[in-house]
């Protein structure tokens, strides 16, 4: 039975829908960045009803999660307008058009916002999508930005650590103050509370911190597509230090990555390298996520923008085709 609005729960984060569809030991499923849409298609793929479309041909496809990026300023030279809408009203939009598939961040862009505020902002998203959002967080990498905001860039891994220690006290505590170098907070408390004792919380990157840190503060940890010995060897790294409490019944922490895709209509298209990816056909795509799995990748957040294919075309191939290989999981699947 779900808590009420203001009370706080004692109930395990990692428990949640959107949790259980996309991460579990040993398994790997397969995510989607907003906006749905790529270099094949025309200007009317960018269209809210077009990308609600394509968002529930994901839904009905088998991916786990759908993602959002925070860019609150565009940026002409950094080559990348990513993210239009706000990602708060956004994901509030998709998930009243969707039903089961997992929602998240990658991620909200923690030292330029107030805590408090993403508090509630994350919390109010878990109620409303029914435990089906997932809140990845990152450090930012936008000089523009941190200038506009009255912020130094490179106290952006000290201001992060700080205001995640206020973010997670006013999720999982109940009128309790709190004191930090940005505010105050007596006698008042951040409502709604969540669902469960706090959102899932996905560090994105490296969110400047050492990956002890990641490990130790985040409920999982999505970074960057390496060299596949390097990334190997990353995944291990994680591994090693989620277990090093050494408790038999620890929580489980998901390693994840994204990857940029080209869809090639060749299906035995072999890769090649394209930034931050690959193009390559889809039993090539099928055998470098096996590949991926059996090195202790959990979740890949598939990046599509760069196809030369309609986005349609390319989840529609990948549902039918690839997918069924790496399927969400959980009661809550499509």
């Amino acid at each position: 039975m779900m808590t009420p609005l203001c009370t706080r729960s004692d109930d395990d984060p990692h428990h949640l829908p959107g949790f259980r569809r996309t991460f579990a030991p040993g398994h790997l499923t397969l995510g989607l960045g907003f906006p749905l849409r790529s270099r094949g298609d025309d200007a009317s793929a960018g269209d809210l009803a077009a990308q609600i479309e394509a968002a529930r041909a994901a839904e009905a496809g088998g991916f786990a999660a759908l993602y959002v990026r925070d860019i609150p300023l565009r940026v002409p030279s950094f080559g990348d307008l990513g993210q239009v809408y706000d990602p708060w009203i956004h994901l509030s939009h998709i998930a009243a058009h969707t039903s089961r598939i997992a929602l998240g961040t990658a991620g909200i862009v923690l030292p330029i916002r107030h805590p408090l505020h993403v508090a509630k902002s994350a919390a109010s998203l878990d109620r409303i999508t029914g435990g089906r959002f997932l809140l990845g967080l990152a450090s930012g990498d936008r000089p523009e930005e941190f200038r506009a905001f009255g912020l130094e860039q490179g106290e952006r891994g000290e201001r992060f650590r700080e205001n995640l220690r206020v973010l997670r006290h006013a999720l999982n505590t109940e009128m309790r103050g709190i004191r930090w170098p940005g505010g105050w907070m007596h006698s008042a408390d951040v409502v709604p509370k969540p669902t469960a004792a706090s959102v899932p919380i996905l560090m994105i990157g490296s969110c400047q911190q050492s990956v002890t840190y990641l490990a130790e503060h985040g409920d999982g940890w999505m970074t960057y597509p390496r060299d596949f010995d390097a990334q190997r060897r990353t995944a291990a790294r994680w591994r090693e230090l989620v277990e090093a409490g050494g408790v038999a019944d620890a929580p489980f922490k998901p390693f994840a990555q994204s990857l940029q895709v080209d869809l090639s209509e060749d299906p035995d298209e072999t890769a090649s390298p394209i930034n931050f990816g690959f193009r390559l056909g889809r039993r090539a795509l099928v055998q470098h996520l096996d590949d991926l799995r059996q090195i202790g990748v959990n979740h890949v957040l598939l990046g599509v923008g760069a196809s030369t294919r309609p986005i349609r075309e390319v989840i529609d191939e990948l549902s039918e085709h690839v997918v069924h290989r790496f399927p969400a999981l959980g009661s809550s699947s499509g």
